[in-house]
């Protein structure tokens, strides 16, 4: 029997056009709970596979009393092929439903841009990864651009550019990811564009470091007119890095979000954490904080979900709203590294794929999950209110 089948990004738009619509999770129920998809306020219920092929007729009630009359019902799992044989099932019994291809993994890597203004001539458009709470960047000026921290989908960043009349000229990745795919070299190769990280990047063993033009501390990158700095941002990892935008914004890598600091254990492991978390707690008084309060800034994180504008507070905000920023060096160490959550699965092959490990057919299975590259805040935990 053949399923209908609906690409993510059709799913997607019926989402945020609220078609009538109703979304059936066929993954364990324990995936489900630590990610799924903001349905904006449309049905959503998880019937797992198994319950589907231990009593289809019970699957296909269950369904059917959820989902509104005449909504059209999508089934969706890690990777596609769960749901095909959910839908073939519930097909089976009368229940008309379409499986989404390639399932949470393909819907992951869609981004959704948002245009921003920091108030000079430079444009920045801000590219959210909503599945993952990934957060990246194409900033032009004149007819130049810089990309950072890309996702693995390039298309989205060479077609923005291109609707500003602009070239990809340079790509850069703020550090190692370790909860995400890079796109940066094939970004980089497909447009013939200067690729850049940290000197201290390729000492963590980059295999393709030939390709790499690295940066320091201090570094301008030309793009057009805009005045782009180089800032070194060690503590989330060694090479963390960001970039000053004309002097208004900052886009920081991993070290600082809207509403926390980074986590300081992926690179470095449990035992040097607190090391790594004192040397984040420098970084962020020494080098973030002490610029103006209404610089922009610009996280490469965000908890994820739908949003209609950016995530892009003034610094004046976020050291009202982040707690950890007003405690002491060795109380921030403590803290930042005490009840942290899950690290982000896969996160080890993730590094290796980034650091140029060879890859198989199925690197893309990597990225499931939510992110988890914040450490959980003090307020959060009623450490300190």
């Amino acid at each position: 029997m053949t399923v209908e089948e609906i690409t993510p990004q059709q799913l997607e738009s019926e989402i945020v056009r609220s078609l009538d619509v109703a979304l059936v999770d066929v993954r364990p129920a324990a995936e489900v709970r630590c990610w799924k998809i903001d349905t904006n306020g449309l049905p959503f219920i998880n019937v797992p596979e198994d319950a589907v092929a231990a009593d289809a007729p019970a699957a296909k009630d269950a369904v059917a009393t959820f989902a509104r009359d005449g909504a059209k019902v999508r089934i969706i799992c890690n990777r596609g092929r769960s749901s095909l044989r959910a839908a073939e099932a519930l097909t089976e019994q009368g229940l008309e439903c379409a499986s989404v291809s390639g399932g949470m993994i393909a819907w992951s890597r869609l981004l959704a841009p948002r245009r921003l203004d920091i108030g000079s001539g430079t444009t920045v458009i801000q590219f959210m990864r909503e599945a993952r709470g990934c957060l990246s960047y194409l900033v032009a000026a004149d007819r130049d651009a810089l990309v950072v921290d890309p996702a693995p989908a390039v298309e989205p960043y060479v077609a923005a550019a291109r609707s500003l009349g602009a070239r990809i000229t340079h790509v850069l990745d703020t550090h190692v990811h370790a909860d995400h795919l890079s796109g940066a070299r094939s970004l980089a190769e497909r447009e013939g564009a200067e690729l850049h990280l940290s000197s201290t990047s390729l000492e963590r063993g980059i295999q393709y470091a030939e390709r790499v033009r690295p940066v320091e501390d201090g570094d301008r990158i030309e793009v057009g007119t805009a005045e782009i700095c180089v800032l070194a941002l060690p503590g989330h990892t060694s090479d963390n890095i960001g970039v000053l935008l004309d002097g208004r914004a900052v886009i920081c890598g991993d070290s600082l979000v809207s509403d926390s600091v980074a986590r300081p254990d992926l690179e470095v492991g449990d035992e040097r954490a607190p090391e790594a978390a004192r040397t984040l707690h420098d970084t962020l008084h020494r080098r973030i904080l002490p610029l103006r309060d209404e610089t922009i800034l610009l996280p490469c994180h965000y908890p994820g979900g739908r949003r209609e504008a950016p995530v892009a507070p003034t610094l004046a905000e976020v050291k009202r709203s982040v707690r950890f920023l007003a405690l002491g060096r060795d109380e921030f160490a403590e803290l930042s590294v005490a009840d942290l959550p899950p690290r982000p699965v896969n996160y080890l092959n993730i590094i290796a794929v980034n650091l140029g490990a060879e890859s198989g057919p199925d690197v893309g299975g990597l990225e499931v999950g939510a992110n988890s590259c914040a450490a959980r805040s003090p307020a959060d935990r009623g450490v300190i209110s």
